[in-house]
């Protein structure tokens, strides 16, 4: 109901309005609830998540005007009220808010800069949240066709010893350097750095999610030289 009510909607600002009702309204019911309830569990944080995604849209100056102050407030009010639960990414997007927003991190703030910042301090801010809410910040960056940015934060998450793991951050590499001609190079290296597992759901992946000619890209330069020297798991 909350998708169908929230999808009516092609702009930010109501779709938040609906989730502000839905949380308030769940949370109004959860008195009733355990709190090892997992179905609690998922509806927050399919509620967190669907949050964090549409508060990219705002910077933090927007924070503090109404209706958004509004509903930040709802929000923040929730979570004390649901805080038996301990629902991590209703948690994390709370602190976010506090902080001034998705963007608003000073450790992000210079990554995306391309500004120094050491490792160290890198992975310690990545191993603060939830990798999806890196993921969510990438595909925005990429849709906004903010390339240099998004590159920059994604090579960041494939530096981390466990967000690198995440095969999303190497596609979304790919993606960037497609749209980057002039990083043939870079796009031919990590190539060579993909194992044929990861290339081959890499390539399935592009595929679904409607990027054809950059899944055609990467089956020419991937999957058919792996072919030629006789992988036999591209084979099957």
């Amino acid at each position: 109901v909350v998708e169908d009510y929230a999808g009516r909607w092609q702009v930010p600002l109501p779709q938040l309005q609906v989730l502000q009702t839905a949380l308030c309204c769940f949370t109004s019911a959860c008195v009733s609830f355990p709190a090892e309830c997992e179905h609690v569990q998922y509806v927050l944080s399919s509620l967190a998540l669907s949050f964090f995604e549409l508060l990219l849209f705002f910077g933090k100056d927007e924070f503090y005007e109404d209706p958004l102050k509004d509903i930040l407030g709802s929000i923040q009010e929730c979570q004390n009220l649901l805080n038996r639960y301990r629902n991590m990414n209703l948690e994390l997007v709370t602190r976010i808010i506090r902080d001034g927003g998705p963007w608003e991190d000073p450790v992000l703030q210079a990554i995306l800069k391309a500004k120094p910042v050491s490792q160290e301090l890198v992975n310690k801010y990545l191993s603060s949240e939830n990798p999806l809410f890196f993921e969510l910040r990438a595909r925005y960056l990429i849709a906004c066709e903010r390339i240099p940015e998004a590159m920059a934060l994604i090579k960041s998450c494939i530096n981390h010893p466990d967000i690198s793991k995440d095969l999303y951050f190497h596609q979304a590499l790919f993606t960037c350097l497609y749209m980057s001609p002039l990083e043939d190079q870079l796009f031919q290296e990590h190539l060579l750095r993909t194992d044929c597992k990861s290339g081959i759901e890499i390539i399935c992946n592009t595929e679904k999610e409607g990027k054809t000619t950059l899944a055609l890209q990467l089956c020419e330069s991937f999957l058919v030289p792996q072919l030629q020297n006789g992988d036999m798991y591209c084979i099957w």
